[in-house]
């Protein structure tokens, strides 16, 4: 029983230390700056994402964080998408013959002037304001649409589908992001990288350019 207890406190003082190394503020603002970026995460499990630009003035997205390995964590913020995944309804209409339509919508309604290809991109049209584009072919294996700068491929699983409704994820297409879901960050010593190529290191509280 005592060394139960003895890997236990082990455990929990090994976990303590991990979060407090990675607990601070990382990025630091250069005097008089255009755009700055940083983030401090909290001993509470608790993050505050600070992002300022020049046009857009500044803004401060706010989550928890989890550790998800030694040099991994996983950001979520408070606001989390209606629709987090994409999802499609396919039938077969017998008066589209030799036809494939599809529509593509959001929780908003139809994307009006979306860019739609399918079948690995060997056919495209932009859809119309209501959303919906029509093909010439005897069989669907996939549908890819970008609008606004997001894009994604729906794999459909009947080729015999010709009359497809598409809903898609919530857009996030602003510059400051509105949600972050599961988003990984790589720790490295006093550093954090984001997306493989933005390093932010570790700097003194005081440089904190938010309240």
């Amino acid at each position: 029983m005592k060394y139960v207890k003895l890997i236990f406190l082990l455990t929990f003082l090994s976990s303590c230390s991990t979060n407090k190394s990675v607990v601070g503020l990382y990025g630091k603002c250069g005097k008089s700056y255009f755009a700055c970026t940083q983030i401090e995460l909290k001993a509470d499990k608790t993050f505050e994402y600070f992002i300022f630009m020049d046009v857009g003035g500044e803004s401060v997205v706010k989550g928890t964080w989890n550790k998800l390995s030694n040099d991994t964590i996983a950001l979520n913020t408070y606001n989390q998408p209606e629709i987090p995944k994409t999802t499609y309804e396919g039938k077969v209409n017998p008066e589209l013959t030799g036809k494939v339509k599809i529509k593509i919508s959001d929780k908003n309604g139809a994307l009006g002037f979306a860019n739609v290809q399918i079948n690995d991109k060997k056919l495209g049209v932009g859809a119309n304001q209501n959303g919906i584009a029509e093909f010439e072919t005897e069989s669907i294996k996939n549908v890819h649409y970008s609008f606004l700068g997001q894009e994604e491929t729906i794999e459909i699983d009947n080729p015999n589908y010709n009359n497809i409704e598409v809903l898609i994820k919530d857009l996030d297409i602003n510059a400051v992001p509105e949600f972050l879901t599961n988003y990984k960050i790589v720790v490295n010593g006093k550093k954090l990288i984001m997306d493989s190529e933005y390093i932010y290191k570790k700097t003194n509280l005081k440089n904190k350019q938010w309240k």
